[in-house]
């Protein structure tokens, strides 16, 4: 037997899928969290898979997505580390950039963003490259000595280098590597060239500092993971998710930990397109929420938007990554009354340590799960039984701390913190459609992770969506995802050059030292010409503009760069930018190129999409129980007698309509009033509601 399996780490559960490569089955499970030590639950996945007569010699492969490098961010938890700078810029990181949140009158009260590295930690060295990349003085090297003994003297771990204009050449940054190394072999080093070889010294900066305080966290992790797999009986390939949608191997992630803090969350979006590049429904929204947030992607004609940049806490970050917002409202999100007795829902989450009061594990706040408990929205257990609720813990806790103090029933309380719940995954979806020019009215809602279902339908009537799809495994996406995902390497160089003085020899080196490394990569990796492929991109703006569009490249096999292929992808990004902004400035405004890259991507081996059956005929068979749910109905709000069904005994093609009740070992989907819904061939459950797309 050979098994792929992906782990994924959320806030509350983590969630194990298994596939059989040679028969095309699948098995799953959830196993609870241990946020104090991650590493804890995924071992407990890999175990409990023999349970289900999976063996840990039968395992070829594990991929897994990662919320370590995301929580040491979110938590200031990284290491202490030193920074090296060029003279003269010791202060990078204080000055940052002169943008201000929200409107710029905020300038009176916003404080920028908190030093990740002390400036007594901060030492500057002699030696400098211009613009080009081109040496002005040598790199001095005793003084790189000295500083490397001072920072072994003082117990630093990790040491950060960070100099001007090395994204043009990284000789200076790899030879003070070298010497640190030399005088303080345990320490872990990171130069910025290494981390992202572009442009813009600040965000490379804080991108590289950041990358080096995860280093220990993230190595150490990795190890103890690496070391458990080796110890099964034939050789397990590792793969750790990243941020861009795309696998990379564990020596990878421990130099590169940054590349990993979107890791989880970008899994589920590589399963949502994977149904979108295969299915009639091309344009979809996630909405990917679990114990602790949710987080919205979209996809367009079956490919997710794309960063190369973005936030994370309060730090403007450097690396690919897959464009989502995160909202402050998971499952564990608790609810609490400002001074003047407003309800707020989130962003502060109860988590899986205590967890929501229903669980039993001492949680003291009312949560959304406690709320939909109350409501009679969800079942009294999950995780297959794992957690059994206790819905009097949850009324209880309402009771005192929303209901009675707003002079509202329980129910009332419990009815509101899902809405205003809901009220905040609908902001989020109009961050990541309306505030960019796209109309979510034009998108099927794609739900997963623990409690998306519970809130995909009321999100949807918010925004006017009429079309929700819930995937066969909601509660494990993320998880399934990791096995549709492929190996990825990502390589940038920065070279700004406008279009009437294009030097098209130097592109050409350029695209083949980015298209090679990616390559070599993949090689490495065991893919070769037949199961790899390499897709080329440049990032251009307007001259005088300060942020840039990505476009592909389209090379013949070869890869060969022509003045025509640039030209023509110059006349694209006149399109794009048009298809982004509205307008374009072609023949009015110069283009200038700022980045060329390349993304090799390592294919594995697809898995069978298989056609499903429940085996059952009648909607009947699927009948598991009446249950009282609290509805409005026709302007009016009470208990009402609710189907609930088995998920996988729903008959194919049978049209059933709200309010229903529809569960299953991972999550809970509940279908409101006025939708209707049937499962397809694939195992989907298409709900639509009335009135027509």
């Amino acid at each position: 037997m050979s098994w792929r399996i992906g782990i994924d780490i959320g806030g509350t559960f983590t969630d194990v899928v298994a596939f059989n490569e040679e028969i095309g089955s699948r098995k799953a499970l959830k196993v609870r969290s241990t946020p104090k030590n991650p590493s804890e639950s995924f071992l407990n996945g890999i175990r409990s898979l023999k349970d289900m007569g999976i063996e840990s010699s039968d395992i070829s492969m594990v991929m897994h997505g990662t919320t370590v490098a995301t929580n040491a961010i979110l938590e200031s938890k990284y290491s202490e580390m030193g920074l090296i700078v060029t003279g003269g810029y010791r202060e990078m990181l204080e000055c940052a950039r002169q943008t201000v949140p929200g409107d710029f009158g905020d300038i009176v009260t916003w404080i920028k963003p908190p030093r990740v590295v002390p400036l007594e930690l901060v030492r500057e060295i002699p030696g400098r490259l211009d613009y080009k990349g081109d040496e002005l003085r040598p790199l001095d090297e005793e003084a790189v000595r000295k500083v490397a003994r001072e920072f072994k003297e003082i117990g630093v771990p990790a040491i950060a280098v960070s100099l001007i204009n090395s994204y043009r050449n990284p000789i200076h940054e790899e030879k003070v590597r070298e010497i640190i190394k030399d005088e303080y072999p345990s320490c872990y080093v990171s130069i910025s060239t290494d981390v992202i070889r572009e442009y813009r010294e600040y965000e490379r900066t804080v991108s590289t500092c950041l990358n080096t305080g995860l280093m220990p966290s993230l190595s150490s992790y990795v190890e103890k993971l690496t070391e458990q797999l080796e110890n099964t009986q034939n050789q397990t390939r590792f793969y750790i998710m990243q941020s861009s949608g795309g696998l990379t191997d564990s020596e990878t992630i421990k130099k590169q930990p940054i590349s990993a803090v979107l890791s989880g969350p970008a899994a589920g979006v590589v399963s949502a397109a994977a149904l979108a590049k295969t299915s009639d429904f091309h344009n979809l929204i996630t909405l990917d929420m679990g114990g602790t947030s949710t987080d919205i992607c979209l996809i367009e004609n079956g490919e997710p938007k794309m960063l190369t940049e973005g936030q994370i806490d309060v730090y403007n970050i450097k690396t690919p990554m897959v464009d989502m917002t995160t909202v402050g409202a998971g499952g564990g999100s608790i609810a609490w009354l400002t001074a003047g007795n407003s309800l707020k829902v989130g962003p502060e989450s109860a988590g899986s340590d205590p967890g929501p009061a229903c669980y039993g594990y001492g949680g003291e706040h009312p949560t959304i799960t406690d709320a939909h408990l109350i409501l009679g929205r969800i079942p009294t257990s999950l995780a297959d039984g794992n957690v059994v609720l206790k819905a009097e813990a949850s009324r209880k806790v309402i009771e005192e701390k929303i209901a009675s103090p707003l002079n509202l029933t329980v129910e009332e309380a419990a009815d509101g913190i899902i809405q205003i719940g809901t009220e905040n995954i609908a902001r989020g979806i109009n961050l990541v459609s309306i505030s960019r020019g796209q109309d979510p009215r034009m998108y099927a809602l794609y739900p997963f992770g623990g409690a998306g279902g519970l809130h995909a339908c009321r999100s949807a009537d918010i925004l006017k969506i009429k079309r929700v799809i819930v995937p066969l495994l909601p509660g494990l996406t993320s998880a399934e995802g990791l096995l549709l995902t492929d190996i990825r390497a990502d390589e940038v160089i920065t070279d700004v050059q406008r279009e009437d003085e294009l030097d098209i020899t130097k592109l050409q080196s350029e695209f083949k030292i980015v298209r090679e490394k990616s390559i070599n990569y993949l090689k490495n990796e065991g893919f070769n010409e037949k199961n790899l492929k390499i897709l080329c991109f440049m990032d251009f703006r307007y001259w005088g503009q300060a942020f840039e569009i990505r476009v592909p490249v389209d090379l013949p096999a070869g890869g060969q760069v022509s003045e025509k292929i640039i030209r023509d992808t110059i006349n694209k990004f006149h399109h794009f930018h048009l298809d982004r902004y509205g307008y374009s400035y072609e023949t009015k405004e110069l283009v200038e190129i700022v980045n060329i890259g390349a993304t090799g991507v390592g294919l594995l081996n697809p898995l069978q999409q298989t056609e499903y059956d429940s085996n059952s005929r009648d909607l009947n068979d699927a009948l598991v129980s009446e249950n009282k749910m609290y509805v409005t109905k026709n302007g009016k709000s009470g208990y009402y007698s609710v189907p609930v069904y088995d998920r996988y005994k729903i008959p194919v093609n049978k049209p059933f309509e709200g309010p229903a009740i529809i569960k299953q070992f991972d999550s809970t989907f509940v279908m409101e009033p006025e939708w209707t819904a049937q499962v397809d061939h694939l195992g989907y459950i298409i709900c639509e509601k009335k009135g027509g797309i």
